[in-house]
């Protein structure tokens, strides 16, 4: 059975060979590979092309360009819509797979035929290739109400049937967690998802990330989106439930203000305070609190 395997790659041309050399070194070799530039036309898309020169010369990769930039989840879209494959795998330009993956979650879900899908663990790891230990490492969220407790499926996670993705026309264009917001859908819709319980990629953590005003804004642009589509099933939860939803809700976008300018940090605290109403004891209030009212230059001194 034939896999396409989508490739979006933005600014990181470099390491895209890692992620390219990973699938054509699969077990599985009934593959194609579709790497979508998503680039704007300047020295990123010219050293992104030099860098694919040789793969696009003997045809081990299709190419496609995206006029400019116009977003991981389009990127993806644009490669899926224009695969041939039945079965459809996503990989970040920065990430590798393991040589087993494809075929390991193919036989999955053939094995399983009732699945229109599936997602395996990942191994993490830092920029100094020094392994990364977390819960965050397995995929999690069978059914709606798993999903938006305590779901995590990263797009390079999934091995998802052409036909059904396509249906869902694709990665909906929302700012952040659009493989979260795409779980949500997925399963709303009453398609089937498992999880095949091992580490089959690695994903890269990179040490300069840093949350910007613009993207501080789309984060909560995002959150609002997730926690409107979890208000729209609050019947499948227990009150319990619903209190860690509404808590973690202002929990997370605390966290995403607290090293702001100083409106946002005061975003940030008011934030915590509507928390605390449904405090559950799962997240580090605290800590979030200080870090809205201690300004950033004693932060950052901190940190060095």
């Amino acid at each position: 059975m034939l896999v396409s395997v989508i490739i979006p790659t933005y600014k990181r041309s470099l390491r895209l060979p890692i992620a390219i050399d990973s699938v054509l070194e699969q077990t599985h070799k009934s593959i194609e590979i579709i790497v979508v530039d998503d680039n704007n036309d300047d020295e990123f898309r010219k050293d992104t092309k030099r860098m694919l020169q040789s793969y696009i010369d003997k045809q081990l990769i299709r190419y496609i360009e995206h006029e400019f930039n116009k977003g991981g989840c389009a990127a993806r879209n644009t490669g899926v819509f224009r695969a041939n494959g039945k079965v459809i795998a996503f990989l970040d330009d920065d990430d590798f797979y393991e040589p087993n993956k494809i075929e390991e979650q193919l036989n999955f879900l053939n094995k399983n035929e009732s699945l229109d899908a599936c997602m395996c663990s990942m191994f993490r790891i830092d920029e100094q290739s020094e392994q990364i230990k977390s819960r965050e490492n397995k995929a999690r969220g069978v059914t709606l109400s798993e999903a938006i407790l305590d779901g995590n499926l990263f797009t390079s996670m999934l091995l998802i049937k052409k036909d059904v993705f396509i249906k869902l026309n694709g990665f909906s264009e929302i700012p952040r967690f659009q493989d979260k917001y795409f779980h949500y859908k997925f399963l709303e819709h009453g398609y089937k998802i498992d999880v095949l319980d091992k580490q089959l990629l690695t994903l890269v953590e990179h040490n300069d990330f840093r949350i910007s005003l613009s993207a501080s804004n789309k984060i909560i642009e995002a959150l609002h989106t997730l926690h409107s589509f979890e208000i729209k099933h609050k019947q499948l939860f227990t009150n319990k439930e619903w209190k860690y939803i509404l808590h973690r809700f202002y929990y997370r976008k605390a966290y995403t203000l607290c090293e702001g300018n100083i409106f946002q940090k005061i975003k940030g605290f008011l934030n915590v305070l509507k928390s605390l109403k449904y405090y559950t004891g799962d997240f580090n209030v605290s800590k979030i609190a200080i870090k809205t009212l201690i300004p950033n230059f004693i932060l950052n001194y901190k940190n060095k």
